[in-house]
C-alpha cells in the first residue's frame, strides 16, 4: 500500500458524447465546470504527498485543464497525474501531455474508454488509441491504459478489436458497472480496488464525498 492520498476530481460534468450508461450523468447537456479557485483550494487541502486523478465528464473539455495539472505540479508534491478521458480531444493535447512528463519527470498516466457507444459514434476511435499509445514509447513516464466497458452480450467485438489493434496488454476489461445512468439494472456495483492509504472524490462544483463513489454520482445528477 502506498503512502499519501490521492483525490478523485470531477473537474466538469459536461463530456463530448452521450453514453447512455454514464456513471456520472454526464453529457452534451451538462455544464457545470470547476473553477480554478475551487481546485486550488481542494490541492492546497491536502498534506504531504499527492497523486492527482482528473475525471468528468470529459476532463479535456475544460479549458483549464492544463492549468489545474501545472498548478498540481508546481506544489513539489505532487507524484502522479492520472487523466481518464474517453479520447475524442486527446490528440489536440498530446504533444503536451509530452512535454509535461519530459519536463517536470512526473509519472502521467492516461486511461482512456473504450466501450461499444464510443466505437458506434467515433470513427476510428481504436485507431486513434493505438497511435497515441505508440507515440508514448519515446516518452519516459507518458502511459497509456485502456479501460474497457463491455455489456454482458453484444461486445464480442471489442476485444476482437483489441487485438487487432494490439492493445489487449496495456487493457482493463470490466463489465459496466450498476450504478449512475445504470442504477437498478441488473449490472454489479462498483468495486472499489486501493493501492493507497488516502483517497478522497469530488464532484464537480467541488463537493467533497470522502469515499462514497455513489454519493458522487447521485449529487451529479442534480447538476446542471
Amino acid at each position: 500500500m502506498k503512502q499519501g492520498t490521492r483525490l478523485y476530481i470531477n473537474i466538469t460534468n459536461h463530456c463530448n458524447i452521450d453514453c447512455p450508461f454514464c456513471c456520472m450523468y454526464s453529457g452534451t447537456d451538462k455544464g457545470t465546470y470547476m473553477d480554478e479557485d475551487t481546485f486550488q483550494g481542494i490541492i492546497d487541502g491536502v498534506s504531504g504527498s499527492f497523486e492527482l486523478q482528473l475525471e468528468g465528464g470529459e476532463p479535456l473539455c475544460h479549458n483549464q485543464v492544463l492549468e489545474f495539472i501545472g498548478y498540481a505540479i508546481a506544489t513539489g508534491r505532487c507524484n502522479k497525474v492520472i487523466l481518464l478521458t474517453n479520447g475524442i480531444k486527446l490528440p489536440d493535447y498530446f504533444e503536451e501531455f509530452k512535454r509535461i512528463a519530459k519536463t517536470y519527470k512526473i509519472e502521467l498516466l492516461i486511461k482512456i474508454s473504450i466501450n461499444y457507444y464510443i466505437n458506434q459514434n467515433v470513427p476510428g476511435h481504436m485507431e486513434t488509441v493505438k497511435k497515441l499509445y505508440e507515440a508514448t514509447w519515446d516518452t519516459k513516464g507518458l502511459q497509456i491504459l485502456c479501460n474497457v466497458r463491455k455489456r454482458r452480450q453484444g461486445d464480442e467485438d471489442l476485444e476482437q478489436e483489441l487485438v487487432k489493434y494490439g492493445l489487449v496488454e496495456i487493457s482493463n476489461v470490466f463489465y459496466l458497472q450498476g450504478y449512475g445512468r445504470l442504477t437498478g439494472s441488473d449490472y454489479e456495483g462498483p468495486v472499489i480496488v486501493q493501492n493507497i492509504e488516502n483517497w478522497k472524490i469530488y464532484a464537480s462544483d467541488g463537493s467533497c464525498f470522502g469515499t462514497d463513489l455513489i454519493g458522487r454520482s447521485e449529487h451529479e445528477k442534480g447538476l446542471k
